[in-house]
């Protein structure tokens, strides 16, 4: 009998990637149940009030023929899910509510095929929709209200439409056991739930029937404001409990004016070492951005070193922090891409690690050490420009070789540092860091997931154009990433030429969305930003301040997640040629941990899955040609590409665990 062969689920502390194959067509299948099946740590199913905790997952998308106008959410047994793939994205955060599902659980997932009622096959779930109070909104989407201020109720159907019963058509199949944690052996991996361009998020800005003017970026610049709090995820919980720890910190940073992080180096400020650069020019004076932070840690007696590069070539583009115990010892250190700013911490697709490891923290702290003798001209005033500062030579010549420590598993982690070549602006000659990246891509067996900000003009002189030289030249190589600015995708053509490393420059009217070729799809963050195309999705915002800044802001590479020589490639990095010539930076790759790899896979899968969806109907409609209608296919003809191979390599990929 024809059915799945293969699932496998993997996770980090936020998010759930199930996979699962076929040996054929499941005749009939209008897709497929996915229950997630919570597990005690020794393997058997967990008890809630006395029956075992299984949660249904949910799916918002209706069948053709009916609608979901209120965007609520239905199980997966009524609403299938059309492919061999599932995030779970309420595995730690509720669409209902905004307080978060614990981590440090144990969970699998069954998946079962469904298809039309049949009477001798066991019922899926009653679809008949339940009744729900909503809030009565008058024609132009604003709530109503009664003489006393309050919101009008009223009762309506959960979705409208014909309910459409389903038959299960054959047993569910079990994923492994998988654990929801953010800690790792010697690592707290963490990830920020930015991603803005989201149905829920929509909802909660329309609540009152209308966007304000920076109503989003007001909200996550309150240190204070639930939604702020669900979109950072464990990346500040995890800062609060770090500095909580006995001892100093040295701090590199880029950008600092999130008004809750700037509270906690206050707080510790008699602990902290902090180097500070600059920030962009605003109106012919740097640094606007982080002068009031700046000026309240001097005020504050903050040890801090001003790094004031005040010019387009360099930028001191560090996010990290070394713990030093009382004992005077490096303890562990935290980075990532995750900039200290609102829009860093609750407006991007971010990531942060902490490594517990005496000998990796050590590291960083002597390039900390040798940063701060790099010291540079203090301008008068601080805004002023200062065209030459740069870096010096002793300080670029420290960094061209790698830094190797070993982990207690096994692993190794490889640490490198910029600048790392004696030239000023970017040039020709692959920098060490990029030699060493490349090269391990190069050994890529299986697949390279990236997710990249800006880290070179489409794609050259980076692991963009790297990774697709590799995946088209080797055509078993499977080659996904997501990017965050139309310059960067390969198949980009400038209007005209400027500056080739500044995102800002002008789009192309013909700005590509989608990189498709062979074994290689790159896509960039897009939005729905046409509610008649996609039956009940509604306008979506990209940014937190209009489509301004970036979107996706790792700097991410995972080879071979599900392999024992796996690799991941993280850091402040933006992961090109002007990186490692023009600015502070530091990249980690870690090798050989199964673990923090799958951790990071789930992590851009996610991001990934969730904006190729947009970009492929944006490319679409940029084409002129008709994409999804934004309803399931109420036949099996859905499956066919799957069958065929034509589609989900990626998801066999993962399906094999």
């Amino acid at each position: 009998m024809v059915g799945i062969v293969s699932a496998f689920a993997c996770a980090n502390n936020e998010i759930a990637s199930i996979a699962w194959d076929i040996d054929g067509k499941i005749d009939g299948c209008l897709g497929f149940e996915v229950t997630r099946v919570y597990l005690n740590p020794d393997g058997t199913v967990a008890l809630r009030n006395g029956v075992e905790d299984r949660v249904p997952c949910a799916s918002w998308v209706a069948f053709k023929g009916q609608r979901n106008p209120h965007w609520l959410p239905q199980h997966t047994g009524i609403w299938p899910i059309q492919k061999l793939t599932w995030r779970d994205v309420t595995l730690r955060k509720r669409r209902d509510q905004l307080a978060r599902r614990p981590d440090e659980v144990h969970v699998r997932y069954e998946i079962r095929a469904v298809g039309d009622f049949r009477s001798d096959l066991p019922p899926a779930p009653d679809p008949t929709p339940r009744v729900v109070s909503v809030t009565k909104r008058d024609a132009q989407g604003r709530p109503v209200k009664d003489d006393q201020g309050n919101r009008v109720k009223v009762d309506v159907k959960a979705y409208e439409g014909a309910p459409r019963p389903l038959s299960y058509l054959g047993p569910a199949i079990s994923t492994n056991a998988i654990l929801v944690t953010r800690r790792r052996g010697a690592f707290q991996s963490t990830f920020t739930n930015g991603i803005l361009a989201a149905q829920w998020l929509s909802n909660v800005l329309l609540d009152d029937g209308k966007i304000e003017p920076d109503e989003l970026i007001n909200k996550i610049s309150d240190p204070h404001d639930p939604h702020r709090k669900y979109l950072a995820g464990d990346v500040l919980p995890l800062l609060h409990e770090l500095f909580e720890r006995p001892g100093e910190f040295y701090l590199a940073l880029y950008e600092l004016d999130d008004r809750e992080l700037l509270d906690l180096l206050m707080t510790h400020g008699a602990r902290i070492h902090l180097i500070l650069a600059n920030t962009a020019e605003e109106k012919g004076v740097w640094d606007v951005r982080n002068a009031s932070a700046r000026s309240a840690l001097v005020a504050a007696g903050v040890d801090i070193q001003h790094r004031m590069f005040n010019n387009t070539t360099q930028i001191g583009h560090n996010k990290f922090v070394v713990h030093v115990s009382l004992d005077g010892a490096p303890r562990s250190v935290f980075t990532g891409s995750t900039n200290w700013t609102s829009t860093g911490v609750a407006g991007q697709t971010n990531n942060a690690l902490l490594i517990e490891d005496g000998a990796v923290a050590g590291v960083f702290l002597d390039y900390w050490k040798r940063m701060k003798l790099d010291a540079l001209p203090i301008p008068d005033p601080l805004g002023a420009t200062m065209k030459d500062s740069q870096q010096g030579s002793t300080f670029r010549d420290s960094n061209v070789k790698v830094f190797p420590a070993a982990l207690a598993n096994g692993a190794t982690v490889d640490l490198w540092f910029s600048p790392n070549m004696r030239g000023r602006a970017k040039g020709q000659k692959t920098p060490p860091d990029l030699s060493d990246v490349y090269r391990r891509m190069r050994l890529a067996k299986d697949v390279i997931l990236f997710l990249a900000f800006y880290p070179g003009q489409s794609g050259k002189d980076c692991i963009i154009g790297e990774a697709v030289d590799i995946g088209l030249k080797d055509p078993r190589l499977i080659v996904s990433g997501a990017v965050s600015s139309p310059q960067a995708m390969p198949n980009y053509r400038p209007r005209k030429k400027n500056d080739p490393d500044d995102p800002s420059d002008d789009e192309t009217s013909d700005s590509p969305n989608v990189f498709s070729e062979k074994n290689v799809s790159i896509v960039r963050a897009a939005k729905i930003d046409d509610k008649q195309l996609l039956g009940d999705f509604g306008l979506e915002m990209l940014a937190a301040r209009g489509n301004v800044g970036a979107i996706v802001h790792d700097k991410l590479v995972v080879i071979d997640p599900l392999s024992p020589e796996c690799t991941v490639i993280l850091g402040s990095h933006n992961l090109g040629f002007k990186a490692s010539y023009a600015n502070d930076e530091n990249m980690v790759i870690i090798t050989g941990d199964r673990e923090i790899a799958l951790a990071y896979a789930v992590h851009i899968l996610d991001v990934y899955d969730h904006y190729r969806f947009r970009a492929v109907e944006a490319e679409l409609r940029r084409k002129g040609r008709k994409g999804w209608s934004g309803f399931l296919d109420t036949d099996d003809k859905w499956l066919d590409g799957y069958v065929a191979h034509e589609k989900g390599a990626l998801t066999r990929y993962f399906a094999r665990g």
